[in-house]
């Protein structure tokens, strides 16, 4: 599991961040050759990056690539994020910034959050989901200096929060989202209340689009979190103690 929340993009990330924050070059040095492990096994096509989610290949993995947080390429975009926080330009012959804004396109390019086909897009959390997507967006899209490139990413992030609301279970006592496991009988899983898989994370999203649309993304906060606090202009960021 090569991507961010198990895997060496995620360890990469760590190595990145730490070596700015302490001046170490070494582990700055780690964090390279994490990422340059990455492009030996990831594809580079379509102006977009991504690495399998499983290798070898899992047979209880149904889509050998995902789109997500955790093992997908929003998720890995954090990496080249860092790296680029601390102060490496390239991997591989390819600028980090580039490598980042690929990462990006892939998820544009990918189809989510539609339901494609079973199996493919069924989580509408931040951990796997339709929220965590849309947080990397706006992250993007309030990070970019493109201003064309900076209104694709914020359209975008407004179909997640769009595709959001339309899954949203409402009634008198509240609103809640349950994912699919197709494989199970009944498909539908129960609500959950967490941050990475339920109701937490993804109202933390639509509280944070919400702010972004009505403020302007180059103007509205973003709370500082701790797997993506790099990846936002540091006048936006607000730190919470």
């Amino acid at each position: 599991m090569p991507n961010y929340s198990h895997g060496t993009a995620g360890v990469a990330t760590a190595l990145a961040i730490a070596g700015k924050e302490l001046g170490r070059e070494d582990f700055t040095r780690a964090a390279v050759l994490g990422a340059q492990h990455l492009l030996t096994v990831g594809i580079l096509d379509d102006e977009g990056f991504i690495v399998p989610h499983t290798i070898p290949p899992s047979r209880r993995e149904v889509e050998p690539v995902t789109y997500s947080w955790c093992h997908g390429p929003t998720g890995t975009s954090y990496l080249f994020a860092a790296l680029e926080h601390a102060g490496v330009e390239e991997v591989g012959g390819v600028g980090v910034g580039e490598l980042h804004r690929r990462c990006v396109q892939s998820i544009l390019n990918s189809g989510v959050p539609q339901r494609l086909r079973p199996g493919f897009w069924d989580n509408d959390g931040r951990c796997c989901g339709t929220a965590g997507v849309g947080d990397a967006l706006l992250d993007a899209a309030q990070d970019s200096s493109d201003a064309a490139w900076a209104v694709e990413l914020l359209e975008a992030a407004c179909t997640m929060g769009d595709a959001i609301v339309e899954r949203a279970i409402r009634d008198d006592a509240g609103a809640r989202w349950r994912f699919v496991e197709y494989r199970d009988e009944p498909p539908l899983l129960p609500p959950g209340t967490s941050w990475m898989q339920g109701a937490a994370g993804i109202a933390a999203y639509l509280l944070r689009l919400g702010r972004v649309l009505e403020e302007g993304p180059k103007v509205a906060r973003v709370v500082d979190r701790p797997d993506q606090w790099w990846a936002v202009p540091r006048q936006l960021r607000t730190v919470q103690r």
